[in-house]
């Protein structure tokens, strides 16, 4: 059984630099409707082409230390031609991770990370979970067995965009793999008002260290981490699905959901589905 409740998540940093970029670009292109899929499509793209919109689309604005896999939602406009909307990318699982997930069937040749994601503020409002159902049908043809995404309940994300595509729930990596050190608690940074994790300042700022961060951020004030949250997909053939899936079944816990002033969530005891 897993129960955390009211966690504090407040709104969505991702929302926020959607916002921010809104303002920034206003008058430059018009929301589009989710008519407009009718006339977008997804193929690979270079990890250049990918940074460039992570770094200025994404709120954490860097890519993930290892990527090895970049694709991009292209979308045909009227105003404005065809323009890359969206990037997703993936990469290994973290290291530390492998070995618990190989007793399940997942290893490093079938199992990718989703590192890094985003469309742009003008997509059509389900181009997020078109995109990442088609690029998990690429990568099914190219082998890969399952995906796993991390959710940051210090960004203000309870996984909407899984839960809408069934992925499965399974709590925290920091819960479920006794390979990873749960009394250790880890720092968190909130600057202007968002929190970090350390690895996200890492990725931020080049440095964990206080006096590094304190010398970029003098305003930046310091806390403790919140878990972060693992889902996880099966994206192979059925019957791959069904037996993978029934090796983790143990671990599957009911979605976090947030409450009705959208500012914390709770997750309640394990139902067993």
């Amino acid at each position: 059984m897993t129960e955390l409740s009211g966690i504090s998540v407040g709104t969505c940093h991702q929302y926020k630099r959607r916002v921010e970029k809104q303002s920034e670009e206003e008058g430059l292109f018009t929301q589009l409707s989710d008519d407009a899929l009718k006339y977008a499509w997804v193929e690979k793209i270079t990890n250049k082409e990918a940074r460039e919109v992570i770094e200025e689309y994404e709120y954490l604005g860097t890519m993930a230390a290892i990527t090895t896999h970049t694709f991009g939602m292209f979308i045909e406009t009227h105003d404005n031609g065809a323009q890359l909307g969206g990037v997703l990318c993936f990469g290994p699982e973290y290291s530390i991770n492998l070995g618990h997930w190989d007793k399940f069937g997942l290893h490093k040749d079938n199992f990718l990370l989703l590192n890094r994601g985003v469309n742009k503020w003008w997509c059509p409002p389900n181009s997020n979970s078109w995109f990442i159902a088609r690029v998990s049908k690429l990568l099914a043809e190219e082998g890969i067995e399952a995906l796993t995404a991390t959710v940051d309940p210090m960004a203000g994300e309870i996984g909407t965009i899984y839960q809408s595509l069934n992925w499965h729930y399974i709590g925290s990596m920091r819960q479920q793999n006794p390979n990873v050190k749960g009394n250790r608690k880890r720092f968190a940074v909130r600057i202007d008002g968002k929190l970090y994790g350390s690895r996200a300042m890492r990725a931020k700022v080049g440095s964990q260290k206080k006096a590094d961060i304190l010398a970029k951020y003098p305003q930046a004030e310091f806390t403790y981490q919140v878990e972060k949250h693992r889902y996880l997909n099966y994206i192979s053939d059925k019957r791959t699905n069904r037996d993978l899936r029934r090796k983790i079944e143990h671990l599957i816990l009911p979605y976090p959901k947030r409450n009705l002033d959208g500012t914390q969530y709770s997750v309640g005891e394990d139902t067993g589905r």
